[in-house]
């Protein structure tokens, strides 16, 4: 069982006291925006500061958005590593804030950025944090997204005591739900387990890891640089060699590469979108980003 009562809280820097209101939850991106929305469902809604296609590697905050984060109780988010826009401004809220950065939390599920062969990291060079050797897209695990449900329900539990049995059984009910959508994903995936492909920039690995999917690169080194020629006929060469069946690309990052990439052969290009960018926001938006995973990820891999 999940050890979050005897976590010493150490990735959280707060007051405990309660609140007469619900407390004010900011969320920076929308899969987790929907875990949390759901811990808080009957209580209140959290908000939400990527709402649309915009990339959280180079997010400009709004001045309105600054004041939402200086208002909030409790700031959710993943790592700088994502929300490389949010860790000055983090520094600068008062000590009455929450900050739970979920890289830190125990129980997760955490794996090595890829690198070596066609593998290439999106390493930022101003980051220099020991998360920087760990691949940050760890809500792409179902099994990842139960251990932060609890831990957004703990903290939660924390600030807003009167309502912590309410956050409790909401985050049980939530973690059976995770539990059978993992099922049912483990059930979708199988006949195509084996078929390599290739993605746009390695943000998938928590989901190919965990139902053993056969990803053999990333085109991108990283979502903010362009591809040098060598890089194009490094990859047309691993298309060939790795016998690839698809290539994914991205809708915030530009597709234009996979069109002169696959140019000519006979490779099926598909969508993958770790961020549920036309997803309506809400406590389903989690469960439809990973099931729209599986229906591309099918589709594509199955076309002859």
């Amino acid at each position: 069982m999940l050890k979050y009562f005897i976590l010493g809280l150490s990735m959280l820097t707060f007051t405990v006291s309660a609140y007469d209101a619900p407390p004010q939850v900011m969320v920076t991106i929308k899969p987790i925006h929907a875990l949390v929305s759901g811990v808080m469902a009957g209580v209140d809604k959290p908000l939400m500061l990527l709402r649309g296609g915009e990339s959280p590697h180079n997010y400009s905050l709004r001045p309105s958005q600054v004041r939402q984060l200086h208002a909030a109780n409790l700031v959710i988010w993943v790592s700088p590593n994502v929300e490389t826009f949010l860790e000055k401004i983090i520094s600068t809220l008062s000590s009455k804030t929450q900050i739970l950065r979920l890289v830190d939390v125990p129980d997760l599920m955490l794996l090595k950025i890829r690198e070596g062969g066609i593998w290439k990291t999106h390493r930022h060079s101003d980051f220099h944090h020991t998360q920087d050797t760990q691949d940050p897209h760890i809500w792409l695990d179902p099994r990842n997204a139960k251990v932060i449900v609890q831990a957004v329900a703990h903290s939660l539990s924390q600030i807003d005591r009167k309502n912590a049995s309410h956050y409790m059984a909401n985050a049980t009910r939530l973690i059976k739900q995770l539990e059978q959508l993992d099922q049912e994903l483990q059930y979708q995936l199988m006949p195509i387990k084996h078929i390599p492909f290739l993605v746009f920039h390695d943000a998938f690995q928590y989901f190919e890891h965990r139902y053993e999917l056969n990803a053999v690169g990333s085109i991108s080194l990283s979502p903010e640089t362009r591809l040098s020629v060598k890089r194009l006929y490094q990859l047309r060469h691993h298309l060939k060699k790795q016998q690839v069946r698809c290539v994914f690309s991205e809708p915030q990052l530009e597709s234009t590469l996979i069109t002169t990439l696959i140019e000519n052969t006979s490779v099926q290009r598909g969508i993958l979108d770790p961020l549920g960018m036309e997803l309506t926001p809400g406590k389903e938006a989690y469960f439809t980003l990973l099931r729209n995973l599986v229906k591309s990820i099918t589709q594509c891999l199955m076309t002859n």
